[in-house]
């Protein structure tokens, strides 16, 4: 059992620079933590036609952008009309998403969390996500714009 759990944006990649990270990293399963799971600028991240670019290179999909998106629609997670992370990870929706990437670290596929924003430093997946699994024992790498990985945000 592995306690590395990867994190990787999109931005402006084209899918296949995509998928070459995923295979880089072995990456058996890719959840996507984007509360929309669309793009408007690259249809190949709208969340059916990235599944099937994954599928077809043998790497799993799940969306979880419900549980663990960094927009959620519970009014009660903002402070001042801004999202506030410490009332997101205090909801029953939070924990059950993390459970869910926990329970399939546990099963030993080897997991991508996916937004959209190229930079961990930018995105929930790292201080919403990552930050929290980091604080439960869980080695945390994030997958940086240029492909390499950053162990430790500051």
């Amino acid at each position: 059992m592995s306690s590395e759990i990867y994190t990787i944006g999109y931005g402006n990649r084209s899918i296949q620079v995509f998928i070459q990270l995923l295979q880089k990293y072995e990456i058996q399963i890719l959840i996507d933590v984007r509360t929309n799971p669309f793009s408007r600028f690259n249809p190949d991240f709208r969340s059916k036609k990235l599944e099937l670019h994954l599928i077809n290179h043998n790497i799993r999909y799940l969306f979880l952008g419900y549980e663990l998106g960094g927009k959620p629609s519970d009014l009660d997670c903002y402070t001042n009309y801004e999202v506030d992370y410490q009332k997101i990870q205090s909801k029953v929706f939070f924990t059950i998403g993390i459970e869910e990437v926990i329970n399939i670290n546990h099963e030993g596929l080897k997991t991508a969390l996916m937004c959209s924003e190229q930079s961990p430093l930018y995105c929930h997946r790292k201080a919403l996500i990552g930050d929290y699994l980091q604080a439960n024992g869980f080695d945390v790498r994030h997958i940086d714009k240029d492909g390499t990985i950053l162990n430790e945000l500051f």
